[in-house]
């Protein structure tokens, strides 16, 4: 896949996956990095990836990243950073 090539998937496709992600996330800035990543994760596997086979590597590389930031966020929730609760006493500290 020559430069062309991937301006033209680009474009063509561009739309189609950001949806894709948009209507897992609900949230247009994610939804659009997760889409640059998509086709980030192309650019860097355009040997490996044949015409018929693009669709469905970005749909793939959307879904992988979506649960990756999924993780990210699951993780963050239930283990937050200390700074949000440097001013609480802890518990049998005297």
């Amino acid at each position: 896949m020559d430069r062309d090539a991937f301006d033209t998937i680009y474009k063509s496709y561009w739309l189609p996956i950001y949806n894709s992600a948009f209507k897992r996330l609900f949230d247009p800035q994610k939804a659009s990095e997760i889409t640059q990543e998509a086709f980030f994760q192309l650019w860097l596997n355009k040997e490996q990836v044949s015409a018929e086979d693009v669709i469905i590597f970005l749909l793939k590389a959307v879904r992988n990243e979506v649960f990756k930031l999924m993780k990210k966020e699951c993780i963050y929730i239930v283990n937050p950073p200390r700074m949000l609760f440097e001013h609480l006493p802890l518990p049998g500290a005297n």
